[in-house]
């Protein structure tokens, strides 16, 4: 997966948007979104018609929750050992967010006792199990 995937994913789980809205929230050309949605299409993780709205799948609902809790408990690390602010972990946060396995991610989620929320107060869903690890 590439940054733009994982930026895509992000701002569908919010909701499902058109590929305009995504392309202007996420300052890229519209057909350069295109390009994205279509490859994430053909790995089953949206759902899109053309000139309706992109909408996560199941399957990308669950890599979108997966995707998201690493981040979040990579802010979580930021913030306890770095001392940044909460707004300055989720940044950095979502540099690093698809560098990190889940091998690393699970660790800092034992470091710091299983936590239901981020820095930020927003719950971090739990993991059954990792998605990075399905290929």
């Amino acid at each position: 997966m590439i940054e733009m995937d994982f930026q895509v994913i992000k701002h569908l789980m919010e909701k499902p948007k058109k590929v305009s809205e995504i392309a202007k929230q996420l300052e890229i050309p519209h057909s350069t979104i295109g390009s994205c949605i279509k490859r994430l299409e053909e790995k089953e993780i949206v759902s899109y018609n053309r000139y309706k709205n992109v909408k996560l799948t199941k399957k990308g609902r669950e890599l979108g929750n997966e995707l998201m809790r690493h981040s979040q408990l990579f802010e979580l690390l930021l913030v306890k050992e770095l001392d940044l602010t909460p707004k300055e972990a989720r940044i950095e946060a979502d540099k690093f967010n698809l560098l990190l396995s889940c091998k690393t991610i699970d660790k800092i989620c034992s470091k710091y006792g299983h936590p239901k929320t981020c820095p930020c107060g927003i719950e971090i869903l739990e993991s059954k199990n990792c998605l990075c690890k399905k290929k």
